[in-house]
């Protein structure tokens, strides 16, 4: 009986996730199949990420904090719990590269900032909001919140200045600075926060019409994906892809998972989303900063790998939580 029971719980487990990953990789396979057949042009691609990440996604981070009630605006053990996991996985990830492939300070900032940035926006929150529902743009707001204002940062900082001396990491830390002033989605954010603290509500036609800008992130940036792995190619640095890629995908969520259950959030299914965004492959914009060492070929390989092994790795950690039950109240 006790068998039966959880092979029943296994199926209904699978058949819910699968329902949930399997059209998102449709979307990211339509995407790659239009560019590939020349049906839509790959340098095209860099308007549909722009319409993302300048509208779609601050309009998205905006809509999730305004429509939040009290105390759901910010979670602290769920902040302090999702940045423990991703730093400890940058330094470890540092630390491996620096011991083990000798790397330098900036090269092993690139690395470790694949293992610990997740593509939370483009793959991990359309997933997250088939499986969880409302509570996705929330937890995507707050990862996005540790990921723009401390993962990043910090990981660009330290590949920015590597060798330049303590006045180079100063004006690289500048630059930085001023750049998240000038984030889309860092004022978005701010924006706000600052009307949650006055007690103000944009009028409900404004509101409809950031809500349907909103819903435009998942379908664009999941096509967007597929296309921008046309054309990636990998050249002899199979190892170390295959070495970052099982980082981000298993320890990176493992790492966030245990600051999770010490920590516990106070909606368990907020916990359970942040585990999930954790478990999606790096950021596909990844390539464009491992420019900064001259390792663009590098994290475009990576990015195809995890991406390809995904569908895999965030099917098998939605079951795995399913099957556990670690975040039911």
């Amino acid at each position: 009986m006790g068998g039966n029971r959880l092979e029943r719980t296994f199926i209904n487990s699978m058949s819910t996730v699968l329902q949930a990953v399997i059209p998102i990789f449709l979307l990211i396979g339509a995407g790659n199949l239009s560019v590939r057949l020349g049906y839509y042009r790959k340098e095209y691609l860099g308007g549909i990420a722009s319409f993302v990440l300048r509208l779609c996604l601050p309009a998205l981070v905006f809509g999730a904090i305004i429509g939040s009630h009290g105390t759901q605006i910010i979670d602290l053990p769920y902040l302090l719990a999702y940045a423990a996991g991703s730093l400890a996985m940058l330094l470890l990830g540092m630390l491996w590269a620096a011991r083990v492939r000798r790397c330098s300070l900036g090269q092993a900032a690139i690395y470790g900032l694949g293992m610990s940035c997740s593509n939370s926006a483009f793959i991990g929150f359309p997933i997250i909001h088939q499986l969880f529902g409302s509570i996705a743009s929330l937890s995507l707001a707050l990862t996005m919140l540790v990921e723009n204002s401390i993962v990043l940062p910090l990981a660009m900082t330290l590949a920015s200045a590597d060798g330049a001396g303590a006045a180079g990491f100063v004006d690289s830390l500048r630059k930085i600075v001023r750049a998240l002033r000038s984030n889309p989605i860092v004022i978005g954010l701010a924006l706000a926060l600052l009307l949650k603290a006055l007690g103000m509500q944009p009028p409900g036609l404004v509101l409809r019409a950031i809500s349907i800008l909103a819903a435009a992130s998942a379908p664009a940036a999941l096509f967007f994906i597929g296309g921008s792995l046309v054309g990636i190619r990998v050249r002899g640095m199979l190892g170390d892809a295959v070495s970052v890629g099982a980082a981000k995908l298993v320890g990176h969520p493992a790492l966030v998972l245990g600051a999770m259950l010490l920590l516990r959030p106070h909606d368990p299914t907020l916990a359970a989303s942040g585990v999930m965004l954790a478990s999606a492959p790096m950021f596909s914009t990844f390539p464009i900063i491992g420019q900064l060492q001259v390792m663009e070929e590098f994290c475009a390989t990576t990015v195809l790998l995890t991406t390809s092994a995904a569908l895999v790795s965030l099917t098998t950690a939605a079951w795995l939580l399913h099957l556990s039950g670690v975040f039911v109240r």
